[in-house]
């Protein structure tokens, strides 16, 4: 906003000087100042403009990032926050997941060891008997006189 030409720093009449309405800081404006002519009242139009004095002056602040880069601060922290959440969310998934796996994977070893035991009994129980067969064929082979 720039003060009206050829007023002094120090006077009553002094007025603020906004661009066209169509066109600020390089940015058109969606914005239009009301129509005072055709019945609209002095009052409302002032309390329009009074409006849109407050709503750029917003607009500029934010732009030079006074008030703006406080709020994209929080904006930013609560998408952290949130961020950060969802990825303990989906670590502690995942090591609930592993856990599982660890379980399931500890079961099959004891039951792969129990059948490695049972085989190894079972062989050396048919061990035990070829040599019992073996030692009866040569008892019997071997009684034999010549």
């Amino acid at each position: 906003m720039e003060r009206a030409a050829g007023t002094g720093s120090g006077g009553d009449d002094d007025e603020l000087v906004l661009p066209p309405a169509s066109f600020q800081d390089g940015l058109p404006s969606s914005r239009s100042y009301p129509s005072c002519i055709g019945g609209g009242s002095a009052a409302a139009a002032s309390a329009s403009l009074e409006r849109e004095l407050l709503y750029r002056a917003e607009l500029h602040q934010q732009q030079l990032g006074g008030g703006g880069g406080v709020e994209r601060r929080k904006r930013r922290a609560m998408k952290n926050r949130e961020s950060a959440e969802r990825s303990r969310a989906r670590k502690q998934a995942y090591l609930q997941e592993l856990e599982q796996e660890v379980r399931l994977l500890r079961a099959e070893n004891a039951a792969l060891r129990h059948q490695c035991h049972q085989l190894k009994a079972a062989a050396a129980e048919a061990e035990a008997e070829a040599a019992a067969a073996a030692a009866a064929a040569k008892k019997s082979t071997s009684s034999a006189t010549f």
